[in-house]
């Protein structure tokens, strides 16, 4: 029963990059919702996993998120490009 169980709980790394995948999905809904910091949190998480398979541009905004992110309409549009990413990588 426990060997069983084991195999169950044992996590690989696809379900790694398929989180970060859904965290891609997580920041852009937090940023389009005006949450900057939890949107650029779930961006970081996703840059760590993904590494380059993720957008340069993408990563640029994670890590220097002040000079992108200057008003309500990039934000929007970071938002958008971030779920663009996330359909690209599904």
């Amino acid at each position: 029963m426990l060997k069983s169980f084991s195999k169950i709980m044992a996590l690989n790394k696809a379900d790694y990059q398929s989180d970060a995948i859904v965290n891609l999905y997580r920041a852009s809904l937090y940023l389009a919702r005006g949450s900057e910091e939890v949107g650029l949190e779930f961006l970081k998480k996703a840059k760590n996993r993904l590494g380059k398979k993720l957008d340069q541009k993408l990563i640029s905004l994670a890590t220097s998120p002040k000079e992108y992110l200057k008003s309500s309409q990039s934000r929007l549009f970071w938002a958008e490009k971030i779920l663009d990413e996330y359909q690209k990588l599904r």
